[in-house]
């Protein structure tokens, strides 16, 4: 009698065990959310126009994307946010992989489409074209291997890009034929990397608690911020605010 007694409490002291390390898990994988918009601070500028009369599908766009300025709020488009590759950040189990294999870069009136993107290690970029017209896109990392393949008009897949390590900062990506075309795209190895919108507005989601280290990219000005310090706190969405970036940090240099 005296063995079941002592059995029976081991089995409930185990289950008690059992049913306590999820929750003490749990507890211990604490998330939260950043936000924050970035403002022109300055006259915005005209827009990049270029020389597109030698190609009649582009002659109807004839402006770069180059920087992007919203003229009612003054909303930085296309500012990359992100933690460096080399933070090697903790990641929520729900983005421990991606939920799309594939990033669509498309072309339309020799525009490339979005202009500024993210990718992860475990995705290809797959390289299509609205326009009547060939192109060609090169790219230029620091860390993967290149491509630079013809792209025909009205291709609608079946170009692709396969990465295998994050880039330092984003990568350009050019037409050899349209020499204003240009797209950016930052390869990580995870999830924890957004572009601002047309409002210049952002948010990175299910973040770990934390200090955590961030930059701020943008294709003219380079560094916006280079290593900015944010402390991200279980189940809050930490809000940055308006973010004024000088007009001089996106002056042209040629």
């Amino acid at each position: 009698m005296k063995f079941n007694s002592v059995l029976r409490r081991a089995v409930l002291v185990a289950t008690l065990m059992t049913s306590v390390l999820p929750l003490t898990s749990t507890a211990q994988a604490q998330w939260g959310d950043l936000t924050g918009q970035f403002i022109f601070d300055g006259d915005i500028p005209a827009p990049d126009e270029v020389d597109s009369t030698k190609e009649p599908i582009c002659a109807k766009t004839a402006l770069t994307d180059e920087l992007v300025i919203n003229k009612d709020n003054k909303g930085i488009a296309n500012i990359f946010v992100f933690i460096p590759a080399k933070e090697k950040p903790k990641v929520h189990p729900d983005l421990k992989a991606s939920k799309d294999k594939e990033v669509v870069l498309d072309q339309k009136l020799c525009r490339y489409l979005p202009h500024a993107l993210v990718m992860r290690t475990d995705q290809l970029l797959d390289v299509k074209s609205m326009d009547d017209c060939l192109h060609n896109t090169q790219t230029n990392p620091l860390k993967n291997d290149p491509v630079n393949f013809a792209v025909a008009a009205k291709s609608r897949g079946g170009l692709t890009w396969k990465v295998k390590v994050a880039e330092t900062n984003p990568t350009q990506i050019k037409c050899g034929i349209h020499p204003w075309m240009t797209a950016y795209v930052l390869i990580l190895d995870h999830p924890y990397a957004v572009v601002s919108d047309k409002d210049g507005k952002f948010k990175i989601e299910k973040l770990p608690v934390g200090e955590l280290e961030f930059r701020y990219w943008h294709e003219r000005a380079g560094y916006v911020e280079k290593a900015v310090k944010i402390k991200i706190e279980n189940g809050k969405s930490k809000d940055l605010g308006v973010i004024k970036v000088k007009a001089d940090k996106f002056a042209k240099t040629n």
